[in-house]
């Protein structure tokens, strides 16, 4: 647990080195403050974290599993399990919790192609391949799978530093988590990913001046929305039922070898 904790504060201080010479150029050099700048910065960071982690852990040599063993069936219902569990998690609004980062969203419906770019396509598989590829892959070595799955989620969570995203994200990353356990399919969990900022992105899209409508309202009435989670809850049961009726997680033995643990990110800075 304590060095999945330390993978994030690795994942803080570099994506703070990573940022600060792009922030010092555009402010200085080309004297522009944008959301293009916050996201090459985002970017770079995520890239040379993913660097880092891979060549501190090569030792362990613990491959990135891309396609893994997936039943056809699963992607062919990726795309109604992606509506299915972004309605189901609709029900978070009702928490009013903070968005810190509503006006970076504004932002970026103004630049749809930088948003598609960063939100669809960078974003899954940067994170993808940082959490489940990386972190969860190591961890369910060394932990039980729920054990393993749920760090790696609240890591996930705790990633996005925003209260609104941080629980929605910590809830997907448990699905994300529990898919790539049972299939070792990093592309599985990029794909489900890519489709849910999509579906998101396409409603920042064409419901700006409705942000905040909540999702009742959004469904027409109350009795409306309620009967559309109860469905969605009853399919994610049965996409969730059928998974492990058709998928065999492999046997995952603990590392022989030993690679010394991360060193705490102060360390470098004594």
């Amino acid at each position: 647990m304590k060095e999945s904790w330390v993978a994030l504060a690795w994942f803080a201080l570099i994506m703070l080195l990573a940022a600060i010479p792009v922030f010092v150029i555009a402010n200085h050099v080309i004297h522009r403050k944008s959301i293009v700048v916050s996201t090459i910065a985002t970017v770079l960071g995520e890239v040379a974290t993913i660097g880092f982690l891979m060549w501190y852990w090569k030792q362990r040599r613990v491959p990135l599993r891309l396609l893994g063993q997936v039943p056809p069936w699963i992607y062919l219902a990726l795309p109604v399990i992606a509506f299915v569990q972004i309605i189901l998690r609709s029900s978070l609004y009702y928490l009013h919790l903070p968005n810190w980062m509503e006006n970076s969203f504004r932002q970026l419906e103004m630049q749809p192609w930088l948003a598609f770019l960063m939100l669809v396509v960078a974003a899954p598989i940067l994170e993808e391949v940082l959490f489940r590829g990386i972190l969860l892959n190591g961890l369910l070595r060394n932990y039980r799978p729920w054990v393993a799955i749920g760090q790696s989620a609240l890591l996930f969570g705790v990633f996005h530093c925003n209260p609104v995203q941080t629980v929605s994200a910590g809830i997907m990353g448990l699905l994300l988590g529990w898919l790539f356990y049972r299939t070792q399919s990093l592309l599985l969990c990029i794909v489900l990913h890519a489709l849910n900022n999509a579906v998101g992105l396409l409603g920042m899209l064409t419901h700006k001046a409705n942000m905040v409508e909540p999702p009742h309202a959004s469904a027409g009435s109350w009795v409306a929305y309620t009967i559309l989670v109860v469905i969605c809850g009853l399919l994610m049961a049965a996409f969730v039922l059928r998974v492990k009726q058709t998928t065999t997680p492999p046997a995952l033995e603990s590392d022989v070898d030993e690679a010394p643990a991360l060193p705490e990110p102060e360390a470098i800075l004594a």
